[in-house]
């Protein structure tokens, strides 16, 4: 467990699937350079009441309303007009990252590391250029944001894959401004995927930074994430919710069997928001098939592919008791916690008492390291940094 709490101490909690909702700022000036080309922020949107991101390509449009009000039910009335006000109808701490430490100890928890929320929707946008300003925007605020508390509050970047040559140039940027850890897209183009030779030179850099890779849901180089049309998209449709971790086993195999892990042992990827239950079945399967069809798997792989799995990569939980009660094939040193605030479907403010149901006879070691040790480790951080 490297820096964690020894177990006679109290279990503390830091959740590694949190959100920013980035500020209206970040899309300052970019249709004004950009032109329709890039996406901007519009209220009262194609007659629909609130605040929006507008999304070039397509009549797409993001409610920013419902991104910032965990501990709200979609079932009330309220709910609705608190998402009509935009920025508006937000949770303090949303905006207010002070305000953010107070709602942190509201749910019982020392720490967070926040994905993008906008941003998440930016890697679709087919304009390299316009796609690299933005995320510049992006990382720049985010870094503002966590200034308050950079143990407490861990903001992720955004780097602008596929285009290779902007996204080191950004992470080269970005890192050694202080950003800890970095989006990329969950799903590329398969004419050419992660494992093809031109990424090397950026698997190489990002491993010289030691930056944990996240692939988060509803983060792809298209919207639908690579899926079937009869499918539907990961955040509309019924099928493509349901299979959305497809999208990111997708690029995970490619990571495995395309060799990445193997020529840069040292990467790490976090794969969040996809629930974890149905990780163990992944593995088992994928060894059986390098079995199967070895002639699909680089040659020079020196173990199987779920052990690479065991070493590269980890994936994020939030109320997924089919994951607890697999972890043991999971691998409990692959497990991170996390509990979506402030998005609408966050476990916020009652992390506490759902943990305490889906974690109801774990051994302690085995709690201790997915709410706390495997994190503290992922990232870095000093334990006497944080709340006791």
């Amino acid at each position: 467990m490297g820096q964690a709490s020894d177990l006679g101490e109290a279990v503390r909690y830091y959740s590694c699937d949190s959100h920013v909702v980035e500020a209206a700022e970040i899309y300052d000036g970019l249709y004004e350079r950009f032109g329709d080309r890039a996406p901007f922020i519009a209220k009262d949107h194609d007659g629909k009441r609130g605040t929006f991101v507008v999304l070039p390509g397509g009549p797409l449009a993001i409610s920013v309303g419902r991104l910032g009000i965990a501990g709200a039910s979609l079932d009330d009335p309220a709910t609705h007009e608190r998402i009509a006000m935009g920025y508006e109808g937000f949770n303090p701490g949303v905006m207010d990252s002070s305000a953010r430490l107070l709602e942190q100890i509201q749910d019982g928890i020392v720490g967070e590391v926040m994905y993008p929320s906008l941003s998440m929707f930016t890697f679709a946008v087919p304009d390299d250029e316009v796609r690299d300003a933005a995320f510049r925007r992006h990382n720049d605020w985010v870094l503002e944001y966590c200034s308050v508390d950079r143990d407490r509050l861990i903001g992720i970047g955004c780097l602008p894959l596929p285009d290779i040559e902007r996204a080191i140039a950004e992470i080269d940027r970005s890192a050694e401004r202080g950003v800890r850890g970095f989006s990329i897209p969950a799903h590329i183009d398969p004419a050419k995927p992660y494992s093809h030779p031109d990424f090397d030179p950026f698997w190489a850099r990002a491993q010289e930074y030691g930056v944990p890779l996240t692939m988060h849901i509803f983060t792809g180089q298209t919207f639908d994430g690579g899926m079937p049309e009869h499918w539907g998209t990961p955040g509309g449709h019924l099928k493509g919710y349901t299979l959305a971790h497809t999208t990111v086993v997708n690029s995970i195999i490619d990571l495995i069997c395309g060799g990445v892990v193997e020529r840069f042992p040292e990467l790490r990827f976090v794969a969040a928001e996809y629930e974890t239950g149905w990780v163990g079945h992944f593995k088992q399967r994928l060894d059986h098939a390098a079995y199967r069809t070895p002639w699909e798997v680089t040659g020079n792989l020196t173990m199987k592919p779920s052990e690479y799995f065991d070493r590269n990569f980890w994936v994020t939980f939030e109320d997924d008791l089919e994951g607890i009660q697999t972890r043991g094939s999971i691998g409990v040193d692959n497990m991170l916690w996390g509990n979506d605030y402030p998005h609408h479907d966050s476990i916020w403010p009652h992390s506490q008492r759902i943990l305490s149901d889906i974690l109801d006879g774990v051994p302690e070691v085995d709690k201790e390291k997915m709410v706390w040790g495997n994190v503290i480790d992922l990232y870095g951080l000093d334990p006497a940094a944080l709340p006791a």
